[in-house]
């Protein structure tokens, strides 16, 4: 026997999701009446607790009307839950809202001599009286439209239908205003908020008041709501309305609601997991019955409209009453363009005849059969699985991507937060947001983006990064580490806003980190940003010599970014490891100087030779037989103080000095008090501070305070106390036992009795920036100037320069190419490691004057090209740099360079950057 079950079940399945519904026909089952019901009744027998499905007996029901109100009404069939679904069961509101209408008509006010009586029941449509009495009755109906439990359920889920497409549009809308990188304000998320908020609030109201749905009234021919017409005013229209149009409109409505419930939305709906379509089991014996009409008038409005009805229809009928329609009778001529419309409007609309009519002869299927309902629960579990998506994903979303936001400091996306700290370029794609950094510190990054603002604006521009430390924490006005960087960042946008020509200069921020601790990361974010960012053309800053600038120093070499240093004077500084060479013995060479790292200041060797010389010729000349000993931090990973350190032993040595054992403190354990005690009873001639500058004055008020000698006790201390000096020279003159005398690497004071000044020196000599520390803002400011200098040289024509085009100009500036900036002539002339030639170093001492001011006492090195070289014997041969380590590649060392011996090999430093040029690619 076929499989006539398997062929319910195919028509009853809905079919994938992506394609579209089929139609569905009106099964007309006929013969003997009692074997066609029951032939009907055995076919959907196995389906009936698995789908919407409702049954109706001849004669069951009086009239269409209560037809429909026991399949759509309130309390229909196809209207009741469906246990295995996992999905609510379709609703019908258009159905009952014209039922409601209809029964407005049995429901007269009761008579009285009040305005509220009515002479005729259902009143006039134009009555005004009349719809101010249904406008109430709607009210009420609508409040009470589902009692008890059943209406919590319809609200609850006209909620959640809201809120699972509103909630994605609210995070969609928070991510819109604030923008895809950065979600750190407040507004966006209140926006976000109220998008949410109001979009379900309004479509969940809509839903349950049946709004959303009652425009479709305007749209069906069967006593369609006018324009503007109110709804009131449309339900007293259908009350007064004649059976048949109103059967016409309810069956269609009817139509309508079963077709919402299984369109394919553009939002989540619950249509998207309805797996199987509704049935529907008619029995029809006799002609005019409510069955029957409704039979005829779903096939008629389905022809005339055009909407099929989502549900299979079992129609038990006798021979009789499944005889097709009868023929259309012809038109009038005069009648032929209207015919003809509505004859291309059917064949748009391509109805399939609905009836396929089968003999009930033979033996009844059992009904045994079992549906396959893991297709249906699937597709349900689908839905379900795609509105927890659409709920969760959001907050999971929010969640990750605020996680994202705080590690990378409101979504700054070349920037990382690394314990407190943003690590990073903080402006790489656009102004640095407030709050990063202290006050001073976004003051001046702020005045930079401003700057960058018009670079940019003007299409040829190239960028510059500056390395440096901008979040130390809790600094204090005094702290030399925090002071460097507002100079730095000072110099940086004076030089920028300076810039006029083409192309403009671009200043990116790059944070490394309290103490350079993250200086490896921000020196591989920067290599990320120059692979993509064909502006940026180099860096600039490392100011201290530290182990986290050493770290950053070799990655962007790595990266073939040229480098140019500013304040980092350890000698040893821009030398990078190659760990797979060796010599003899298995001991590691110790580097090679990078092609890529330039240094603008003078080398710890420089400077502790000319103290060397300055402190046995100058002041310990008397002396026959002078002592000193060197004070120096023991901090783990400060390169400076150590080799500075090590520089003043050899120096000193050198000179004849004799040395006592060194005194060792450090930054974090303190101790410079006892340190200090432990120096004084050496009594030596000359006390050599190779510290860090916060500990400098506890030194000087030490010294005073114990017995370090019979006279005054010479200090002379390294360039890192410049700024303490700077701020605290009327104290320092305070101390009557205490005689102080520095390095300066860069100073507005020696330009008062030099050459003519370049226009910043001037500036600076005028009384400007006068709280700055003067090595860092002179020297960062040359740096920044050598480097857009190169980049200027190196554009042609609105090409962007390569940053090998940078390093060939950079390492051109040597020998008749030098150059003149604000801390003395700038000449990389050594063609490997790009020391300075003739640096201008000083020794300073701070005036007998309350005002603090220093004074400098030997000056060497050239501050201008044109200048005669120093004639002061202190500066004869003094040399640039300590003699050089083989190169990994062999060749023996050379000594160190002796001051204004320009090499040989100048005009072989361009054809090295030449070389240069082509391994940076």
């Amino acid at each position: 026997m076929p499989d006539l079950h398997g062929v319910i079940e195919g028509l009853v399945r809905r079919p994938f999701f992506w394609r579209a519904d089929a139609p569905l026909p009106i099964l007309v089952i006929t013969g003997e009446a009692d074997h066609a019901s029951e032939v009907a009744k055995q076919l959907a027998a196995p389906f009936e607790d698995s789908l919407p499905h409702a049954s109706v007996r001849s004669g069951e029901h009086d009239t269409l009307g209560d037809l429909v109100s026991a399949l759509a009404g309130e309390q229909g069939q196809l209207g009741k839950p469906v246990g295995g679904s996992f999905l609510p069961a379709p609703r019908f509101p258009l159905v009952q809202f014209v039922l409601w209408a209809r029964r407005q008509r049995a429901e007269r006010p009761a008579a009285d001599a009040s305005e509220t009586s009515f002479n005729r029941w259902p009143p006039d449509p134009q009555s005004r009286k009349g719809q101010e009495e249904f406008k109430e009755r709607l009210k009420v109906w609508r409040r009470g439209r589902y009692g008890g439990d059943r209406g919590r359920r319809t609200a609850v889920d006209f909620i959640g239908r809201a809120a699972y497409t509103w909630v994605p549009l609210g995070t969609l809308a928070a991510w819109w205003f604030g923008g895809p990188s950065d979600l750190v304000g407040l507004l966006p998320w209140v926006l976000g908020v109220l998008v949410a908020t109001l979009g379900t609030g309004v479509q969940s109201l809509l839903s349950i008041r049946g709004s959303l749905f009652n425009r479709w009234f305007r749209q069906q021919p069967y006593l369609p709501r006018k324009r503007f017409e109110r709804l009131p005013r449309y339900a007293l229209r259908l009350a007064n309305a004649s059976e048949a149009d109103i059967d016409r409109l309810l069956v269609h409505a009817m139509c309508q609601d079963l077709h919402q419930a299984y369109k394919k939305w553009p939002i989540p709906w619950p249509s998207w997991g309805r797996g199987l379509y509704g049935l529907l089991v008619l029995e029809a014996r006799k002609p005019g019955e409510a069955n029957e009409r409704f039979l005829r008038i779903l096939e008629e409005t389905t022809e005339e409209t055009g909407l099929l009805a989502p549900v299979l229809v079992l129609a038990a009928m006798p021979q009789a009453l499944t005889a097709e329609r009868p023929p259309t009778p012809p038109l009038e001529l005069g009648r032929l363009p209207k015919a003809v419309d509505g004859w291309r409007e059917t064949v748009r609309r391509r109805v399939p005849r609905l009836r396929l009519v089968v003999d009930a002869a033979g033996t009844p299927p059992g009904d045994d059969y079992r549906l396959r309902l893991y297709p249906s629960v699937a597709r349900a579990i689908g839905y379900w699985s795609v509105v927890a998506l659409l709920l969760v994903g959001p907050a999971v979303w929010l969640i990750r991507n605020q996680q994202d936001i705080d590690a990378h400091c409101g979504g700054l996306p070349w920037v990382e937060r690394i314990g407190a700290e943003c690590i990073g370029i903080v402006n790489a794609t656009g102004p640095a947001p407030e709050g990063l950094f202290g006050g001073p510190v976004t003051k001046l990054v702020k005045q930079i983006d401003q700057n960058n603002t018009v670079a940019r604006n003007s299409g040829a521009y190239v960028s510059v990064v500056l390395f440096g430390e901008f979040s130390i924490k809790n600094p204090s006005p005094e702290d030399p580490r925090f002071a460097g960087a507002l100079s730095e960042l000072t110099a940086m946008e004076e030089y920028q806003r300076a810039v006029t020509s083409t192309p403009r200069l671009q200043i990116l921020i790059a944070n490394s980190g309290e103490d350079f601790g993250q200086g490896r990361r921000d020196a591989e974010l920067i290599s990320g940003l120059g692979e993509q960012d064909p502006h940026v053309v180099g860096v600039v800053g490392f100011p201290r010599s530290v182990e986290g600038v050493e770290q950053g120093i070799g990655v962007l070499h790595a990266a073939k970014i040229p480098m140019v240093g500013t304040t980092a004077t350890a000698d040893r500084f821009g030398y990078v490891q190659d760990g797979s060479i060796h010599v003899s013995g298995g001991n590691r060479l110790p580097g090679y100087p990078s092609p890529y790292y330039f240094h603008v200041g003078p080398t710890n060797f420089r400077e502790a030779t000319l103290a060397a010389r300055f402190a046995r010729h100058d002041l310990l000349s008397g002396v026959a037989s002078p002592s000193a000993v060197i004070i120096r931090d023991g901090s783990p990973g400060d390169e400076y103080t150590n080799n500075l350190a090590d520089d003043f032993t050899a120096a000193l040595s050198a000179e004849h000095i004799r040395l006592h054992d060194p005194v060792y403190y450090s930054v974090q354990g303190g101790g410079i008090t006892k340190a200090t005690q432990d120096a004084c009873r050496s009594n030596a001639d000359l006390y050599f501070y190779a510290g860090r500058a916060p500990e400098f004055l506890d030194f000087l008020r030490a010294v005073e305070g114990e017995s370090c000698g019979p006279e005054k006790v010479k200090v002379l201390a390294s360039d890192d106390v410049i700024k303490v000096v700077a701020d605290h020279g009327g104290q320092i003159q305070d101390l009557k036992r205490v005689e102080v005398y520095y390095s300066a690497l860069a100073s507005r004071e020696l330009w008062r009795t030099g050459p003519t000044p370049t226009g910043f020196i001037l500036g600076l000599l005028q009384g400007r920036l006068s709280k700055a520390s003067e090595d860092n803002l002179i020297l960062t400011y040359d740096a920044v100037s050598v480097f857009y200098q190169a980049a200027s040289t190196a554009y042609r024509s609105g090409a962007l320069p390569s940053k090998g085009d940078i390093l060939y100009e950079l390492a051109r500036i040597s020998g008749s190419s030098a150059w003149n900036g604000s801390s003395g002539v700038i000449d990389f002339a050594d063609t490997e490691r790009h020391d300075p030639v003739d640096k201008v170093i000083a020794i300073m001492k701070v005036a007998d004057s309350k005002s603090g001011s220093s004074v400098p006492k030997v000056r060497c090195g050239r501050l201008r090209v044109e200048e005669r070289s120093e004639v002061n014997p202190l500066c004869k041969d003094l040399p640039d740099a300590p003699a050089r380590t083989p190169r990994p590649n062999g060749g023996a060392p050379e000594t160190a360079r002796p001051t204004g011996t320009a090499p040989e090999t100048a005009p072989e430093t361009a054809r090295s950057g030449e070389r240069a040029v082509d391994s940076a690619g």
